[in-house]
C-alpha cells in the first residue's frame, strides 16, 4: 500500500493505493478545504498548524491507522523546490553528487542552509558521447525540515517528499506514453500554481509554476464585481470563462475603435505561450504533440476549449486514472492528479 498526501492551498488530498497481481487499485480517497468559510479563504494567512490540523482531520475521516501507514509520500510546493534536466559529464557518483550540488546553488532560494539534492538518470547525452543527462530536483536543508515537522505533526512518520510537477509527470508516465519525437504538453492548474511540464522521449524535460490558476481567476471576479470570495467562487463554477460576459466584451477607445477586452483568461493564455516559447528557443528542434489539461481548475466550464483555441493546438483532459482501477464514483478526478503520482512514487519505492 502506498499513501500520496497533496498539500494544497485549497483542499488537501489524500489518496490510497494498493498493488494486486501488478494492477494498481485505488484503495480510497478524499479531500477537505483548508478553509471551511471560503470568505476567510487568503493565501498569505494558511499557517503550518493550519495544514497539519487538516490532513489530521483528513486522515481520521478516512480511517487512516497512522501507526501502520506506509510509504508515506507528500508533496513539497513546486515553487520551493527547482526541477530542471542538465547534461552533465559521466562521472562517479560521488563525484557527480557534488557536482550537482554546485550546480544546485545557482537556482534554490538562498536561506542559510544546505542544498538538498536528488537526481535521475535520463541516459547518454545524444550530442555528446561524454556526457549524460541528468533529471536534477533541489531545495534546501530548511525547506525540508519544515516539511518533515508539517507530517510528523499531522500524526504521520515523515517518508518520501516529492514535488507537484514530478508527482503529475509520474502520473502522466504511468497511464500515457511518452513520444518518441517531440513532446507532450501537461498543465496541472492548481487554486494557487499552474505546473507547465513539457516532456518527451528524446527532448529534454521542462517544468515552471505560473502563479495563474483558480485562486487568479476568483481574485478578479471578486475585483471585478466587488463581491466575496464565496460568491465569485459559484460564479467562476457556475459561468466558467464566459463568467466576464456580464459587460459587453468589447470597450471602445478614445478614437472610437472597438477592441476586445482582456479577461485573466487571456493573462494565463500569455504566460503558457511565453513559457513554451522559452522551451523552443532552447530546444529548436522540438515541437509539440498533445497538449493535457489536470488539477483542481482543469474542468472548468470553457477552459479547455479556450486553451485550444488561444493555442491553436488541441487538448484533451488527462485521465489521472486510466490504468488504475477505482470502483469509487468521484466527482472530478482531476483534483486527485497530484495525490495519485505521489502514491504511485510510493508503489515503486
Amino acid at each position: 500500500m502506498s499513501l500520496g498526501i497533496d498539500i494544497g492551498k485549497f483542499k488537501i488530498k489524500i489518496v490510497e493505493l494498493v498493488s494486486i497481481d501488478g494492477n494498481v487499485e485505488i484503495k480510497q480517497l478524499g479531500s477537505i478545504p483548508v478553509f471551511e468559510d471560503l470568505n476567510k479563504f487568503d493565501l498569505e494567512k494558511i499557517s503550518r498548524s493550519q495544514l497539519e490540523a487538516c490532513i489530521y482531520d483528513l486522515a481520521q475521516n478516512l480511517n487512516i491507522n497512522f501507526k501502520k501507514a506506509k510509504n508515506i509520500v507528500s508533496g513539497i510546493s513546486g515553487s520551493m523546490v527547482d526541477i530542471r534536466e542538465i547534461a552533465t559529464l559521466d562521472m562517479p557518483d560521488k563525484e557527480l553528487s557534488v557536482s550537482l550540488e554546485l550546480e544546485a546553488k545557482k537556482h534554490i532560494p538562498l536561506d542559510g542552509t544546505d542544498p538538498i539534492i536528488d537526481y535521475h538518470h535520463l541516459g547518454v547525452n545524444s550530442k555528446e558521447i561524454d556526457k549524460i543527462n541528468v533529471l536534477l530536483t533541489s531545495t534546501t536543508k530548511n525547506i525540508i525540515q519544515e516539511h518533515a515537522t508539517m507530517i510528523k505533526n499531522s500524526g504521520f512518520k515523515p517518508n518520501i517528499f516529492d514535488t507537484d510537477p514530478i508527482a503529475i509527470s509520474n502520473n502522466y508516465q504511468f497511464n500515457y506514453e511518452l513520444p518518441e519525437e517531440g513532446t507532450d504538453v501537461i498543465l496541472n492548474i492548481g487554486n494557487s500554481t499552474t505546473n507547465v511540464i513539457v516532456w518527451g522521449k528524446n527532448c529534454p524535460f521542462f517544468a515552471r509554476n505560473i502563479d495563474i490558476s483558480g485562486n487568479y481567476f476568483t481574485a478578479e471576479i471578486m475585483r471585478k464585481f466587488n463581491i466575496d470570495y464565496k460568491s465569485a467562487e459559484e460564479m467562476k463554477l457556475e459561468k466558467g470563462i464566459k463568467v466576464f460576459e456580464e459587460e459587453s466584451t468589447e470597450e471602445t477607445t478614445s478614437i472610437g475603435i472597438s477592441v476586445e477586452k482582456r479577461t485573466p483568461f487571456n493573462d494565463f493564455a500569455e504566460e503558457i505561450k511565453r513559457t513554451l516559447r522559452f522551451y523552443m528557443k532552447n530546444n529548436n528542434q522540438a515541437f509539440f504533440n498533445n497538449f493535457y489539461i489536470t488539477g483542481g481548475s482543469a474542468n472548468l466550464k470553457g477552459l479547455k476549449d479556450f486553451i485550444a483555441e488561444t493555442l491553436n493546438v488541441k487538448v484533451e483532459i488527462l485521465n489521472p486514472i486510466k490504468k488504475l482501477n477505482c470502483n469509487e464514483v468521484v466527482d472530478d478526478i482531476n483534483q486527485y492528479s497530484t495525490a495519485i503520482g505521489l502514491a504511485l512514487r510510493g508503489l515503486e519505492n
